[in-house]
């Protein structure tokens, strides 16, 4: 999954792609099964941005993905910014709000396309104001198995249904450690599993900047894969495709 944003305050690569000819951008995107489209940033502290100001960033891309045959998602918790996404050549919802929204779920349901159900502690806002769980991975699965059940409920079919655990959404360092050290844990629903963890900060090494958190991301997300993570949410295309390649070949042999 590569990640487009089309926001000027993401916290590493939103502002490079807000208002620019995505033309040459979607050639890299293209490498990629599906491409995840944002133009809300939810980084920890990031301030809410009304339903009309992200459909009016998004009308810039919707043009660009009449022309490929990936899979568009559209990274949005707001159902009406979803609908409206679908009703434009989008054919994939990654809510980050976990369906929490029944509304985003009956608008799911409505077009029968697959949805990504993240966990978040709170609101990108407040995510990182309170950490504290009674057992992070125990948490998680039990968040997981009542949101499956109610995205069911509405008529969502369990093909259309992916989990992310969140990494950096309202996790200390240590949680989001053991989360990628114990992702086999959440197979036990038999539903794909998306990790996004691309130069995020708890990747940070001698308090690095995002723009240099290559090499720890690439790392990680081997890390990852071996420990059961279907789909990969990454910033760096080629890289990444360079890396999964050489471990789909030693895991194949």
């Amino acid at each position: 999954m590569g990640i487009l944003n089309v926001t000027p305050d993401s916290f590493f690569d939103g502002n490079i792609h807000y208002n620019k000819n995505l033309s040459n951008t979607f050639k890299k995107l293209n490498k990629c099964d599906i491409i995840d489209i944002g133009a809300e940033s939810s980084r920890p502290g990031a301030d809410p941005i009304s339903v009309d100001e992200e459909k009016n960033r998004l009308s810039q891309v919707i043009k660009h993905i009449k022309h490929t045959d990936k899979f568009i998602s559209i990274d949005t918790y707001k159902p009406e910014v979803a609908a409206f996404c679908l009703n434009n050549g989008f054919n994939m919802v990654n809510d980050i709000s976990g369906g929490r929204n029944i509304k985003m779920l009956e608008v799911v349901s409505d077009f029968n396309v697959p949805i990504v159900l993240m966990h978040m502690k709170g609101n990108p806002k407040t995510m990182q104001n309170d950490t504290k769980y009674s057992n992070i991975i125990e948490d998680i699965k039990s968040y997981f198995d009542n949101q499956l059940n109610l995205a069911v409920k509405y008529g969502i079919n369990a093909r259309n249904l992916i989990l992310d655990p969140g990494i950096g959404f309202g996790k200390s360092i240590k949680q989001n450690d053991s989360i990628i050290k114990n992702l086999e844990e959440f197979k036990s629903f038999d539903i794909p599993i998306l990790v996004g963890l691309s130069r995020k900060s708890f990747l940070t090494y001698e308090n690095n900047k995002p723009e240099n958190r290559l090499e720890s991301s690439l790392a990680t997300t081997a890390l990852a894969i071996n420990n059961g993570a279907d789909i990969i949410r990454v910033h760096d295309i080629d890289k990444s495709i360079e890396v999964l390649s050489i471990i789909d070949r030693i895991l194949k042999n």
